[in-house]
């Protein structure tokens, strides 16, 4: 069962699909609904995604870890294994949300922006700037997730949730200075190491995590707190462009 609700705020009208055990957590229309609205189900599913955070995470790690001994001076792949393991951590701390978008479509796509890094390639790419102007602009945009991460708190998520709204720190420049950190880091990356198939890789995870922008903003939006930021902070990954 889902339920659909309608939102009005500075972003316009939006219909978002949420799972009823999340919006409605009181409601039981059959067995299945039940099911779904008892705690031992919701942590079994966070369960389950922390679960895969630390696999990919582990993966992912011992990837970059490999060809750093083989190469100690690849200090663009020692930030973006950096960035990813923070990712991954921040994600086994968080609170449990308030409301979540479990559509399918929805799992899918922040699940592909969210852990698609780890399929990037870390073979050695074409240096289009070089790697000693790549790495310190990449280790700014790191400091740009940290700064996001440290004023979001416990309320970091992959799938699109609310876990309390946050306007403070990084977020009193753009909506989404975690993404834009992210954005920023994997541009740079790709910069000092470009291959077509890490172009398309990024191509993809930038193009979902637009989706998962967007979907995370109507959830926040349910809340008059988050209407009036909005109202605010225009812009979410870069001022003056989106």
């Amino acid at each position: 069962m889902r339920a659909i609700v309608h939102v009005e705020g500075t972003t316009g009208a939006t219909e978002l699909a949420i799972s009823k055990s999340d919006a409605l957590p009181g409601a039981e229309t059959g067995f299945w609904s039940g099911l779904q609205s008892r705690a031992v189900v919701t942590d079994l599913r966070e369960g389950l995604f922390r679960f895969i955070a630390l696999a990919v995470a582990a993966v992912f790690v011992y990837r970059g870890a490999y060809h750093l001994v083989i190469d100690p001076g690849r200090l663009n792949i020692l930030l973006l294994m950096i960035s990813d393991v923070l990712t991954f951590t921040w994600l086994l701390l968080a609170r449990r949300p308030i409301v979540r978008d479990w559509s399918p479509f929805t799992v899918f796509i922040s699940l592909t922006a969210g852990f698609g890094s780890g399929f990037i390639s870390l073979q050695d790419g074409i240096a289009i700037i070089p790697l000693y102007i790549a790495a310190p602009l990449q280790f700014l945009a790191l400091w740009l997730v940290i700064w996001g991460k440290m004023s979001l708190g416990r309320s970091f998520a992959i799938l699109p949730a609310n876990r309390g709204v946050v306007t403070g720190g990084a977020y009193r420049f753009v909506r989404h200075p975690i993404y834009a950190g992210y954005l920023a880091g994997h541009i740079l990356f790709l910069l000092s190491s470009f291959s077509l198939y890490n172009f398309a890789v990024y191509a993809i995870i930038t193009l979902f995590q637009v989706h998962r922008i967007l979907r995370e903003e109507r959830i926040l939006a349910l809340t008059e707190e988050y209407r009036d930021y909005l109202g605010r902070v225009r812009y979410r990954l870069c001022p003056g462009i989106f």
